[in-house]
């Protein structure tokens, strides 16, 4: 792993599991010598970070990782619950037995990582994949990339940080009653499944802050 990959990595893990908290600031002459590179890798790591939306820069004040209002979430979650909901009623309609078959081994093995003692980080990554295969089941070429848009990973993963386990346990839930939606060809339920889950995903995030 050559400098940039290396400061790379290491930032965007730290972000992702609060190393590095929103707000926090991000110096590159300070992250050059705790990473022992230089500034340039440094520099090129924070480039990308921003351009995958994890940090904020501002003018003559530098890096920071990037935090979230109450009204930017809202607005998140409201267009997310739109989108991803029209892509479960699309999956109703248009999922695969092979696509149906891997949600189904991914909501055992959420409940398997949700076990004691519970790997939040492998749910979180297992919930990505179950999401992004729900997307691409759609068979709609533009929803993908649009959702993905959306979803900030740092905030997935602090909403499951702040799960209680019923609340992690009703949660996982949910992706099996989309499932059961999707088999069933229902687009109605499939639909207002999926919302419902983005929606109360968002209620959570205020309730666990």
């Amino acid at each position: 792993m050559n400098a940039v990959e290396h400061a790379y990595a290491t930032l965007r893990k730290g972000i992702l599991d609060g190393t590095y908290p929103p707000g926090a600031q991000l110096a590159e002459v300070e992250l050059a010598g705790h990473l022992s590179v230089s500034r340039t890798p440094v520099r090129e790591a924070i480039r990308r970070l921003h351009s995958e939306g994890l940090i904020e820069v501002f003018p003559n004040r530098g890096a920071y990782v990037r935090t979230w209002t109450r009204a930017q979430l809202d607005e998140l979650f409201s267009v997310r619950a739109l989108l991803e909901g029209h892509a479960a009623a699309l999956a109703a309609q248009h999922a695969t037995d092979a696509q149906r078959t891997v949600m189904a081994v991914l909501c055992d093995d959420m409940d398997e990582a949700a076990a004691e003692p519970t790997d939040i980080q492998r749910v979180a990554g297992l919930n990505d994949r179950f999401h992004a295969l729900v997307h691409e089941s759609s068979a709609n070429s533009l929803l993908p990339g649009m959702i993905r848009g959306l979803i900030q990973v740092p905030v997935v993963l602090r909403t499951f940080l702040g799960y209680s386990p019923e609340r992690l346990r009703i949660s996982l839930q949910q992706h099996r009653e989309i499932l059961s939606a999707i088999r069933a060809h229902d687009v109605p339920w499939a639909e207002s499944a999926m919302r419902t889950h983005i929606l109360s995903a968002r209620h959570e995030l205020d309730a666990s802050s």
